[in-house]
């Protein structure tokens, strides 16, 4: 039970780092799945993409309907994070 576990969370580091976040943002440029697959450095089958551009409209549209937007913010020593502040 404790392998499955470990092998589910380091199977979901792997996809974090190799390929959500490029998935995401070739999906905002308006790739397919097809060309997202190439584009990608890391193999990544065409369901589990369709997948993760499902989930992220799925976020999105979660986001535009809850009332706050997120404004990014970088101090003086170039820390990036985010605030939640309500839509006027």
């Amino acid at each position: 039970m404790e392998n499955n576990v470990f092998k589910n969370a380091l199977s979901n580091f792997t996809f974090d780092m190799a390929a959500r976040g490029s998935i995401r943002h070739l999906c905002d440029l308006g790739l397919s799945v097809d060309e997202i697959r190439e584009k990608l450095s890391f193999p990544v089958p065409a369901e589990q993409i369709r997948a993760e551009i499902n989930a992220y409209k799925k976020e999105l549209s979660d986001s535009e309907s809850s009332g706050y937007d997120y404004i990014k913010t970088t101090d003086e020593y170039g820390r990036s994070s985010f605030i939640r502040v309500p839509r006027t």
